[in-house]
């Protein structure tokens, strides 16, 4: 696409939606005009007062980036991966609720719903329990003719099935963005393992919904390695009796990179369970911002929900906003928040020093040690190894840690 033919985000909405079902066109046509009305978010807009986007929205994009992710893994047996185009096309009533099922999406999420041309729809039927992790790859191109995509992708776990999920986003420039959807949809007694890696070091916008019925359990582990602008929102919904949420990840920022994880839990049934552990490394002239809310409703009695961000400030010129917090209308429950934000362990490096470990070395393996718990977290191993690896080599020494891991 030319220089002439490039348009600002909100520039781009079309005029009118014809394409494709009623309700498809119903759901872009109010996801156009929510942002029509309200715009993209502003410094006065509280969830984003703390990453600023006022030079993405000014921007403009050219539309030649892929929605469509790219499957790297053999399909497991009774797995079906189809195109989102494709079934809207020719069998449009299978994903009828499936879209938006969260309600009215907002600013970056709602613009991808107007404006996604394709996409993946993974699944996973009733009684499949599958072994093998089906892995998918976003790369975005590294050019500096500034660019946009909206990958999608639907996620639907029937009754008693099972499946790892292994997403990773690269590549990228300072002038290239990513604006994704991954919705998820797990069936009664489903279980999903989410592994998200973050390696784009362009401009990263996701959003991950989650609608779990009674005892799913979803358990999502993300690595952020940097990043020009990311900004990552993930919401699971507790919408049945029994349900189970685990949110995990680790973060490292350096130079002038801003990394911003927001995280939602909704308990809207008795009886589930929810835990949210988060770590960051910041350093350099980097920006890390966590930013995560339980909400108990009224009839979400027997909740037992914690939430808890750890971060190692390594420079006097890094910044890190922090912000766990819960809201709850329900009056048996079991809840609890924290954060910290300080330098690394003074007696564990008195111990190290102690036993003739050099300073250096001695604050590289405490820093590593720091998030590799959150690593250890992840069960599939080869992608265990790989979140090791790429850790190990942001960190100094790391041909030393590596020796002695």
């Amino acid at each position: 696409m030319t220089e002439a033919n490039r348009q600002t985000l909100l520039a781009s909405l079309p005029t009118s939606f014809d394409l494709g079902p009623d309700w498809l066109q119903a759901l872009r046509t109010q996801a156009a005009a929510a942002l029509r009305e309200q715009g993209l978010p502003t410094k006065r807009t509280e969830a984003w007062r703390f990453t600023p986007v006022r030079s993405l929205v000014d921007s403009e994009f050219s539309r030649d980036g892929d929605d469509v992710p790219t499957l790297l893994s053999a399909l497991p047996e009774g797995v079906t991966v189809r195109g989102l185009a494709e079934v809207l096309r020719s069998q449009p009533e299978l994903l009828h609720g499936r879209l938006d099922f969260g309600g009215p999406p907002a600013h970056f999420a709602a613009l991808n719903t107007a404006l996604f041309r394709d996409g993946l729809w993974i699944d996973v039927p009733a009684g499949s329990a599958v072994e093998t992790p089906i892995e998918i790859s976003h790369v975005s191109p590294s050019t500096s003719t500034p660019g946009v995509a909206y990958p999608r992708v639907l996620i639907t776990a029937g009754e008693n099935a099972e499946l790892t999920l292994i997403e990773t986003y690269a590549g990228g420039s300072a002038g290239q963005l990513s604006n994704s959807v991954v919705e998820v949809e797990l069936g009664r007694n489903a279980t999903m393992k989410h592994v998200r890696v973050h390696e784009n070091a362009g401009l990263q916008i996701g959003r991950v919904d989650v609608r779990q019925d009674a005892d799913s359990s979803y358990r999502s582990t993300v690595v952020t390695l940097g990043g020009a602008l990311l900004r990552y929102d993930v919401r699971c919904l507790l919408q049945g009796k029994g349900a189970e949420c685990q949110l995990d990840g680790a973060y490292l920022t350096d130079g002038d990179d801003h990394v911003d994880h927001h995280t939602l839990v909704e308990h809207q049934a008795p009886h589930c369970i929810s835990g949210q552990t988060y770590r960051g490394i910041v350093s350099g002239k980097s920006t890390a911002v966590f930013d995560g809310v339980v909400i108990v409703h009224r009839d979400a009695q027997k909740t037992e929900a914690h939430q808890e961000n750890r971060n190692l400030l390594l420079s006097d010129t890094a910044t890190i906003h922090t912000k766990p917090h819960l809201e709850i209308d329900a009056d048996d429950v079991i809840c609890s928040h924290g954060a910290t934000v300080g330098a690394l362990d003074q007696d564990q490096l008195f111990y190290l020093r102690a036993r003739g470990v050099p300073e250096d070395f001695a604050l590289a393996m405490l820093t590593y040690a720091f998030v590799e718990s959150i690593v250890d977290r992840v069960s599939h191993e080869p992608t265990r190894a790989r979140m090791r690896e790429a850790l190990i080599s942001r960190i100094p020494h790391g041909d030393e840690i590596r020796e002695v891991t």
